[in-house]
This record gives structure tokens, sequence and C-alpha cells, in this order.
């Protein structure tokens, strides 16, 4: 089908009313070998269960795809148009039953109701999520059959909506008439994060157009306030952004006498369109009224009329339309063209303003879910948008980097599972130090040294597997529950929530509402929002199972108003409205993001608030979301002033409802005031500047618990010694802080570790971070790891294989730590190998982690395998002489020249520039990392000019003259600079005499272990490192070796994609095991064999035999007992090994070694058996196992 026929196709079914024959038209040509198999159902012929949602549906065919996938494609008439929104769980599990019947994995479904004649739709894409679980005990993955969930990805269509997004992405499938589309290409049609991805460009874009405008006009308002062009422009946006969910919601542009949600659904078009006609300027004269009075102003008239408009709008408070300059006079225009116009973009849509492009987009006001999306620009998805934004400053910027939805998902379950267990079940530690003027078991006085005897008793109201099927999977119970609960317990229907949820749900309930959680690092507010959507839920999953009592109280307790019915969302709403007030906190350095934090728990308020008559004012945030540092606080032992801080509370408490504008800033002002006075006082006492305290601004928290229950985030990832981002004052401040993690070349994500435990509750507080990784393998972060293992860890699941965040080649680690130094033991640890969007985040880490002793993870560098690996780890370190303590060798790195592409200079270019041949006696062979293979180095490809301090340069005129054109580079090189050395020498070094000696040479940043000797004297560069000494054949192969390959696997460095980093601490501590008498010339010839058969053509299978010949040799150095026991040693069986001679020809050499080959791989040999056998050795198995 051509494009323009494609589009019409797409026009005319998605931007119309529901209609059976174009909707079976458009499927026929969406999906080419469609067979049209029409079933019918209504009435009784509909499930009982579902008969109150669905009155009628229709199955009209099948569709096969190439790949032999089967999908169903629905049509599916709901009772009326709220179910549409509201009962989307039961529309996915009525789905789900068609599927089960039918024997299906997939369904393409149109959703429509007749009472609003079809006008507003959904076409959804469906499949079923087969549900998995960890069977602890034999470890393995399994399927649990009584929860089946099924995704459900919908397009949001009809007569009032945009076709834009459906568009963009059907319109490709639409026009391959030449194949059947796979199930799998249907699946990316409805991806969410391709609208996403999409939505941020444009919305950069358009920050970019504001910001640059702003930039020019040179306003008095960004300078006589706190306000910046940038900041403006981003609260300006998500301002504008916010009223298009106020639009969908019809709460803008209501009649006078109208309720909510009749309002105009193009409001502000129409705004616009009136401002032209009056040739006014939309922003002066109408977003700013609508803005700072409309919105933000209460209004004596009980119908929230606002006369200017001629048309109800509501009072919503909260601070996201509180003018922060004097906006009647401060005369700000902005051009009509950034908000509409007839530019055509990339894509060829035309209009590049602001308007332009949200008018392309659906909004929707639900919640995305992680079951049920929505293709369109949702809550979830903005957060997602400003996130990337935070960052944004000019048109060169990338963005922050954004935890994704499913991490994120995950980490806030995991939290919550882990302070239900700690809250609900009671694992006492009790101690009886024997010993220091103690008893002993038998009375008599303790001996020094005598053991702790530790005595457990543990009291278990819900068992932890409980928790966890409650928290991850009880949303797929809750209809089915509902319904139970209603009509009793039957042979068909059963509670699906395991019994000792359901017996406890009132306890549980209370331990929820009682929760206090923090993000540090806010961002966006992603973390606080999943948190604040899992309560949510936690919360209506036990509902049914609540006593009356204990509900009716908490309806009290949570302000339901008497004329409120309960049904599901007003509850929602009322959970929301007391999460939002008692449990979340959070704190970022940026107030840009704390702007937008904000504005994602009020927009997660707004999506859920319907039927209010009046809307109900927007809580104010600002001392819950709170601009500050998180690492810079009063300091430890400051005298707290009590009493004030009890005060603060009640003025906090009162400031976060008022609505009355004179009351607000008398509030602010008072409250500010005597946190600045707490604060100067620490100030005097500190002898630094601080602007935020957590005790103080949260005192609350800590009056009732002593820190918060749960501290979740994605702290930042910034070097301390990034002086563009951190400021030589405050590294000094973060010094004083007295942190432990604190190490000059570390990372700042460090300190919130050691913060984010010190702000959590005393009592078994849960820290849940995402961060870099790079503490478990480097040397700064050994502080890290040391303190983390004094802690109760939970979790350290390294995702360094996969790629979290697009923006960045940064490995990630996601860890949940325990607020406890007594009860350690076990945890889950694991690697991502690999990650399958396709399939759950919870499956793909239940497969790839293990449990494990947490003996495991101390300051040493942190390896994730399971608990036999790390025992053989163990045992080679245990045997082995640390690398940098071999006395045989002398490491160091390549040349650092300050200039490589100065002082380094291609061979051939060399030949063709220098005729004299003095100038090659600086002229000297070096290597890059590159040429370095294992075993041999391949030609070197350059030269480096060796002016080595002290150099008569001038009696080299042609390389003189050469390195005098670049003079001003070479000048400017750091040392030269400073005046230590000449503009044409290298930098000082005091070991240029070891290059011209015979060497072990390696790449610094490598996938595998690539040793090779040099044997001329090469120079290499400084992204490699060389050993000089003796025995370098025998070095060479213990660390070209499987063993030292297995020690570096599991707990080298790796960079990113870079690969492993073989320098530094943990290679320093490579196990070697010195040479013997007996051991120390026997690798000299195979050494030699290898060196002769690299990189030769023909040879591959000698090179490969005589490889795994050395390699198994190593073996045999390393667990000489176990290869003695079973009859594998190798080494006595090649005393007789052929050398080659010095002086023979290269065509001798390859004699020598293809007839030890064919002597030593006769079948026969003991060598050939011992090396295809020596599988048979644990040691050596598990070794190559895990390096697979």
């Amino acid at each position: 089908m051509d494009k323009n026929s494609a589009i019409n196709l797409i026009d005319k079914t998605f931007n119309n009313a529901f209609d059976e024959a174009q909707f079976t038209n458009f499927i026929q040509n969406l999906l080419n070998d469609f067979e049209i198999k029409p079933n019918k159902y209504s009435g009784n012929t509909i499930w009982e269960d579902q008969r109150e949602h669905v009155s009628y549906y229709k199955r009209i065919g099948k569709y096969i795809d190439p790949e032999g996938e089967a999908l169903d494609v629905l049509i599916v008439q709901v009772k009326n148009v709220s179910k549409l929104e509201r009962a989307r769980t039961a529309l996915r599990n009525f789905v789900i039953k068609h599927l089960n019947n039918f024997e299906k994995d997939y369904a393409l479904v149109a959703f429509y109701s007749k009472e609003d004649d079809g006008f507003d739709w959904r076409f959804s894409f469906i499949k079923m999520e087969h549900q998995s679980y960890l069977d602890e005990e034999k470890q393995k993955v399994k399927m649990r059959k009584e929860f089946t969930p099924a995704k459900r990805y919908s397009f949001l269509v009809g007569k009032y909506e945009k076709s834009h997004t459906a568009k963009t992405q059907l319109l490709p499938l639409l026009q391959n008439i030449a194949n059947n589309p796979t199930i799998s290409e249907l699946e990316k049609a409805f991806s969410i994060e391709r609208v996403t991805d999409e939505f941020f460009e444009q919305y950069k874009s358009l920050y970019i157009k504001v910001y640059e405008y702003f930039e020019k006009q040179d306003l008095s308002i960004f300078q006589d306030s706190q306000l910046d062009a940038s900041g403006f422009t981003k609260k300006l946006l998500g301002q504008i952004v916010f009223l298009y969910f106020l639009q969908k919601k019809g709460w803008l542009g209501v009649p006078k006498n109208e309720r909510w949600g009749a309002g105009k659904r193009h409001f502000l078009q129409q705004l616009f369109d009136e401002s032209l006609e009056k040739n006014k300027n939309f922003f002066k004269d109408y977003l700013q009224y609508l803005f700072y009075e409309a919105l933000a102003k209460e209004r004596d008239n009980e119908n929230s009329y606002y006369p200017r408009f001629n048309c109800r709008i509501p009072f919503l408070n909260g601070g996201l339309f509180e003018a922060q300059y004097d906006w009647r006079n401060a005369n700000i225009s902005i051009p009509t063209d950034l908000f509409r116009n007839d530019e055509k973009n990339k894509s060829g849509d035309i209009g590049t303003g602001i308007l332009d492009v949200f008018d392309r987009y659906n909004f929707t006001i639900k919640e995305d879910e992680p079951l049920d999306k929505e293709v369109a620009v949702d809550p979830e998805m903005l957060g997602k948008v400003f996130e990337n934004m935070l960052e944004i400053k000019e048109r060169k910027s990338k963005g922050a980097f954004y935890t994704p939805r499913e991490i994120v998902h995950y980490m806030c379950q995991e939290s919550l599972i882990h302070y239900l267990d700690n809250a609900l079940n009671n694992y006492n530690n009790t101690y009886q130090e024997l010993g220091n003027n103690q008893a002993n078991m038998s009375g008599n006085q303790g001996e020094k040294g005598q053991q702790t005897i530790q005595a457990e008793t543990n009291e278990i109201i819900v068992p932890k597997e409980d928790i966890e099927q409650y928290i991850r999977e009880g949303h797929l119970a809750l209809e089915n529950d509902v319904r139970v609960a209603e009509r009793g317990e039957t042979k068909t229907y059963k509670f699906l929530l395991p019994e000792s949820v359901r017996n406890n749900a009132d306890v549980i309930d209370k331990k929820l509402t009682e929760i206090r959680i923090c993000d540090p690092a806010i961002g966006s507010g992603a973390f606080p929002v999943g948190l604040l959507h899992e309560l949510v839920t936690a919360q209506l999953i036990l509902k049914p199972h609540l006593s009356y009592n204990y509900l009716n109280n908490k309806l009290k307790e949570f302000d339901f108003h008497e004329r409120e019915s309960v049904s599901e969302s007003r509850y929602v709403y009322r959970l929301k409205k007391h999460i939002i007030q008692e449990s979340i906190y959070g704190v970022d350095i940026d107030r840009s993001a704390i702007d937008i934090a904000r504005l994602r728990l009020w927009l997660s308020l707004v999506v859920d608030e319907d039927d209010l008559e009046p809307i109900e004012t927007l809580p104010n945030l600002d001392y819950k979301i709170v601009c500050g540092n998180s690492l810079i606080g009063m300091p430890d032992g400051t005298m707290r002033d009590l009493e004030v801080e009890k005060e603060l509370e009640t003025l906090k408490e009162e400031f976060y409802t008022v609505t009355n504008e004179q009351r607000k800033k008398t509030l602010r002002n008072k409250i500010n005031t005597k946190i600045r006075e707490l604060l100067g006082t620490a100030e005097t006492f500190a002898g630094y500047k601080i602007d935020f305290d957590f005790k103080l601004y949260f005192s609350e928290v800590w009056r009732e618990k002593g820190g918060f229950d749960v501290v979740i985030g994605n702290p930042p990832y910034v070097q301390l010694q990034d002086k563009e981002r951190i400021s030589s004052n405050l590294l000094k401040y973060y010094g004083l802080q007295n942190f432990r993690t604190f190490v000059r070349s570390g990372d700042i994500y460090s300190l919130f570790y050691e913060q984010g435990l010190k702000l959590s509750s005393p009592v078994n507080g849960i820290l849940s971070y995402i961060t870099s990784n790079r503490f478990c393998f480097t040397n700064y972060g050994e502080s890290t790891r040391k303190f983390l293992s004094e802690y109760n860890l939970k979790q350290i699941i390294n995702l360094n294989k996969v790629e979290v965040f697009k923006e960045a080649n940064v490995g990630t680690i996601i860890t949940i730590v325990e607020n406890n130094k007594y009860r350690k033991g076990k945890l889950r640890a694991g690697e991502f190998n690999s990650y399958n969007t396709n399939v759950s985040f919870i499956d793909q880490l239940f497969e790839q982690s293990k449990i494990i002793d947490s003996k495991y993870y101390n300051s040493s560098q942190w390896a994730f395998y399971d608990e036999t690996i790390l025992n053989l780890r163990e045992k080679i370190i245990g045997q082995g002489t640390p690398l940098n303590k071999v006395k045989d060798l002398s490491i160091n790195r390549g040349i650092t020249t300050g200039l490589n592409n100065v002082f380094l200079i291609p061979v051939e270019k060399a030949f063709s520039v220098f005729k004299n041949e003095k100038s090659f006696e600086i002229l000297k062979p070096v290597f890059k990392g590159a040429e370095i293979k294992r075993w041999k180095c391949k030609e070197h490809n350059y030269f480096l000019f060796y002016t080595y301090s002290g150099i008569k340069i001038r009696n080299y005129p042609e390389v003189f003259e050469y390195l005098s054109d670049y003079k001003e580079k070479l000048s400017n090189v750091y040392e030269a600079r400073k005046g230590k050395k000449e503009w044409y020498e290298l930098r000082k070094c005091r070991y240029y005499d070891s290059f011209a000696k015979r060497k072990i040479i390696w790449t610094r940043l490598s996938n595998i272990n690539s040793f090779a000797i040099s044997e001329n004297g090469e120079f290499s560069i400084d992204s490699t490192s060389f050993a000089v000494g003796k025995n370098l054949e025998y070095y060479c192969a213990i660390l070209n070796s499987r063993i030292v390959y297995f020690y570096f696997v599991l707990g080298g460095v790796i960079w990113g994609k870079d690969g492993i980093k073989w320098f530094g601490d943990y290679f320093d501590k490579i196990p070697v095991l010195l040479p013997t008498s007996e051991t120390v010339n026997i690798f000299e010839i195979p050494y030699l064999y290898l060196k002769t058969l690299a990189h030769k053509e023909g040879f591959r299978s000698q090179f490969d035999f005589f490889e795994e010949l050395i390699d198994a040799m190593v073996f045999e150095l390393y667990f000489p007992t176990e290869l003695k026991f079973y009859k594998k040693e190798i080494l006595k069986h090649l005393s007789d090994l052929k050398p080659i001679t010095v002086g023979i020809s290269e065509e001798e050499k390859l004699g020598v070694i293809q007839s030890e080959y064919e002597r030593l791989y006769h079948p026969d040999h003991p060598v050939r058996y011992a090396i295809e056998t020596l599988d048979s050795i644990e040691e050596v198995r598990i070794i190559r196992e895990a390096l697979k």
C-alpha cells in the first residue's frame, strides 16, 4: 500500500467513532494473510464474572505470522464509557480467558462502548505473560499457573483523539505489502519507548527555541530575581503540559453552571485563537492570567467562575502556578510563532510551535501500570522526559540518566517487601558474650578469646515468600478476591492472596500507612512516584480483607467525606493524598528537579481526582520535596532545639494544606526564619555554609522513627575530582562531613551510600540504590565496599553487561541493604549477562542470580558467582604470591608522551619524510595497544620521537624541523608550560632504559588476557604496560592462562565496553606460583612454538593445541594433587619436547612443531588424553564453565 493510501486508511479508521466494517478492512490490510473466522458472544454466552464489564464481543478471525505464532483479532463492546478507563484489569483478564480458551498468546483488540457510540475507543495489542517464580529450595524458576497475566498496549483513538502516534508507528507495516508482519513487529508498533523518545526530542527542541529566545531578550526578571532563562523555560513548558492533562479531564473552560469534566478539550487552542483575533500576545495577555490568577488564586464565588475567560477554572494551589516574579509589570511577551507556525519538521509534520507539537500527541490521564500501557503521553512518560531535561542547558546538552521504568518498579517492590518483612516479622538476635567477666557454659569464669554464642528467636507472622507473592502478584488476584469477598468462597472461586496476608490484612495495611520514604537525589521523582503507585496498589489489594472497624477508622483518618462513595477511584485518590502528605520526602540540589518532582506528585493526584465538587486544592510540598545538598548538613553532635523543631512541625502541618495567599506567605516566612536561625547557629559551630539538614527539615520522621523506613534512588555519578561540577570548596565541605567512604579519587555516589544508611531507620531501615558499579572493583571503592559489608546486604545485582542508560557507557548495580549490623547471612547476588526486554526483569533476575553467603562481600573486590566458584577463587588466591611481590619482575606503564598525535609518526610517513640516517637514531619502534596480541605482537606501525630529557635536538635537524611545526601545541603541554621541560622533549621518566630490554607487554584495557614478549626493544604507549626481568616465558604462560582470566572475570575492574582493566590493585594481586627448579624452564619451548605459529595461516589446529597444552600445564602448577590423583599429569611427559634451535629457517621451525604436534596429538599419547579429559577434575571444569 502506498504511503498516502495508508495514511488515509489510518485516518478513516482511527479518527472516527468505532466502525466494525472499517476496522475489519484495516486489519485485512495490516495482516496480509488474515483469515476471517467470526464467533459472536453476548448475554449468557459471556462468562458470568465478566458480564458486569462486557456486553458483547466478537472474534473476527485469526492470523499466523511467518514464524508460526498465532494471534486472534477481537472486538469487545463494554457496558459503558467508564469501563474503558477504570476497568482495565478486568478487560485484560477478559482477553486472557479468551486466549486461554483458544490456546493463543496474542490478540489485537478493539474496545469500545455503545454508550458514546464508540466515539472514544482503544486499539490494543495484548500478549500473555506466563508468570514465573523462584523455588528457593531447588533454586529453579517455575511457572505459576494460577497467575498468568497479560500485557496490554493501547492506542487511544476515536473522534476526539489524535492519530499521529498510531500513524507514525503503524504506517511502515501497512506499506510493507510484500511481507506479513511478525508478532514481534506488531509489538514494536505499540512501543511506548519509541513514543517517549520522539516526544522527548520534540520537547527538547521546544525548550531550546524558547530558551534561546529568552537569552536574547536580556529580561530584567533574570537579573533582579533568582530566575534564569533555563529554569523559567522548563517551568513554562511544564505548566503548559500540565494544562494538557487538565484539558483531557475537562477541567478547563467549564461553562458557568456545568460540572467539572464538562470543559473544552481544546481550551488552550481556543484561547490562542482568541488572542490572534484580538491582536493580543498569547503569553502576556492570556497564559499569565490563566497561570497566576485563575489557577493560583482563591476566588470568593463558590463555583470557581473566572470572569476574564467567562468559564469555570479550578483553583489548584500547591505552588506550580505561583508567580516567582512580578508578572503584571514584567512585560514579558513570547512571539506567536513559538506557539504555532507553519514550519515543517523532519518528519514532514506541519507546525513546530509548542501548541503544534503538544496537539499532535494523545495525552492520557491514566497512570502507567506495568501490565497496561497506553501508547500516549502519560504522567510516567512525562517524568522520563523531565528527568532527561534536567541536564539540558543548551543545544549540545545530552540529558540526564533516567532509570528505566521496569527497574524502578522492581526496586520499589523489593524495598516494600524488605520493609514489610522487617515490620511484621521478628528476627531477634540475642548475644551472650563469653569471656571478659562473663560466665562460660559451665558457670565458670570465662576465658579470653571464647566465642560469642548467638541465640536466634524468630516470630514469623507473615512468611517472606507470602509477602513477595502479595507485593509482586497480588494485583493479579485483586478482581478475583473482590468477587470472592462479596460472594464467599466456592469450589470455583477461591481467594488467591496467601492466607497469612488475608488474616493479617489490618496490621499489614497499618504498616503501609506508617511507612516513611526518602529519595535524597530525587531528580524528576521517578522513585517516590513509583513507590506511591506500589503503596496504592498494595493497599487496594488488602481492601477486600480489611475488618469493618479498621476500614471505617481508616476512612475517617484519610478525610473521607460522608458524601463520597467508597469506590475504587475515590479510595485511590484518598490513599494518594495521604501517602504524599505522610510518607514521601525528597531532596535535590537542582531547583528544576524539585519543581518537576512536585509537578509529578501533583499530576499523580489530579489524574485520580474525579466526581469532586468543588475540586480539592493541591497540597503545598515546599517542606516535603526540598531543594538542598543532601550531603552537607548540621554536624553530628550539634545541640538540637526540640522545642523549636516541634513548633516547626506544627507550622509545616498547617502550611501543607493552606490556600490563603497571605496566610501561606506568613507561614512560609515564619518557617524559613526559624530554620535559618537554627542553620546559622550550626554554621558558626561547623565553619561552613549549610542550606539544608534532614533532621531539621524532616524532624517529624526522626521524632517518630529515628529515620526513614526506605531510602531509595539513583544518586548522581560525579567524580569528586570533577572540578567543573564540584568546586574546591564543596569538596572541602564533603571532606569535613567525616564520611568513611570519602576518597578524593572516588565518586559522589559513595557518599550517598553512607548518607543513605545514616538517614535510614536504625530499626532495620532499607537502602535501595542503583548506581555505577565501579565501586565494586576499584581501589577508591574499597572504603565503600567495607562500609556496606558491615551492614546486612540483601541484594547486589550487577547490571554491567546491560545497557541500562542508553545515554552513557556506564555499568550499573542495584544494591539493597538493611541498616542492621548484627543480622547478616545470605543475600541474593548475580550479574546480568544478557537482558531481554520481552521477558520480565524479575524472571531474568532470578535466573541470573543466586543466594550467596555475605562473607564473600567485604572490602575486597566483589564478584557475582555462586559459592562454588567463589570458594575456588579463594583457593587460587591462597596458594599464589601477589604479582607485585614477585621479585623476578619489575612492572611499569608505557610511555606517556603528552601528545601522541605529534610524538608518534606512522612508519611509512617517517621513511618518506626523513632521509638522514641520523634521524632514525631517535626514531624508536613503538607499539600501540591494538598491535599487542596473545603470545606475539604484530609489526609496529609507528615510530616514537625519542626526545629524552637533555637531548641536543639540533643534532637531528630533520626531526627538529618536523617538530617545530607543532611547537605551539607542544609548548602547551603541562610540563613545558610550567618550565619543567623543553617543548620538544618527552616527559621525564626514570625507566626509559627498560624499554630496550626483553619484556612481557600487554594492553591495559582488553576483554581477554593478551600478554606477549617484546624481543626487540620496542617502546609502547601509555595504553599498555610491560614487565622486565627473568623467566619471562614462565610468567607469560601464567598470565595468559584461564586461571588468571578466571581470577579477573571474578573481580577485575570492567570499564564498560572497553574491557577489563589489566592494571591497578586487583592486577597487582594476581596470585602467581613462583617457579621452582623443576618448573622454571618448562614453558620456554611451548612458548616458542606458539610465538612461531601466531598469526600464521594454515596452522590454526596446531596453534590451538599448543595453547591448550600451556593452559593445561598451568592447571597442573596450581592443582598438582588433583591432576596426579586423576592421572592427568602432563609436565612429566614433556621432558623430551624438541627445542627450536637458533639460526634455523622458518620452514625448519614449522617442521619441528608439526612433528611434535603429531606425536603429542596421537590418540594414544597421555598428553592428548589428559588435555581432552581435564574437565573430569572439578576445579578445571568449574573454571572452564565459568568462562564460557
